[in-house]
């Protein structure tokens, strides 16, 4: 089943745009949350990747780009907490996401 709409693109777009702000609120920190919280966010992100990989019609460049995305958000928690490595791998994860939504 190919979906020909584009839900799944925006709430893909939605759940890494909050999840992005939350992770800066919490590293400045300006907000206090739990780990399982953040981490739901984390979890319905690789969720809807994975989605969107499945039912979503994608050219083979956005397809790759989408591959790439859930590639990054699965290494994330490698990286230190709070670290360099964190926040340039799910800003790559977020910049990666944006170029889908503009090759769709």
């Amino acid at each position: 089943m190919i979906i020909y709409s584009y839900p799944l693109l925006l709430t893909g777009l939605c759940l890494y745009i909050v999840n992005y702000i939350i992770g800066w609120l919490l590293y400045f920190k300006v907000i206090s949350m739990s780990k399982s919280t953040h981490q739901i966010f984390y979890a319905a992100i690789i969720l809807t990747l994975i989605l969107i990989l499945i039912f979503q019609k994608l050219s083979l460049d956005s397809f790759a780009l989408c591959s790439l995305s859930l590639f990054a958000m699965i290494i994330l928690p490698f990286g230190k907490k709070r670290g360099i490595y964190h926040l340039v791998v799910s800003t790559i994860g977020v910049l990666l996401f944006l170029l889908i939504l503009i090759a769709n």
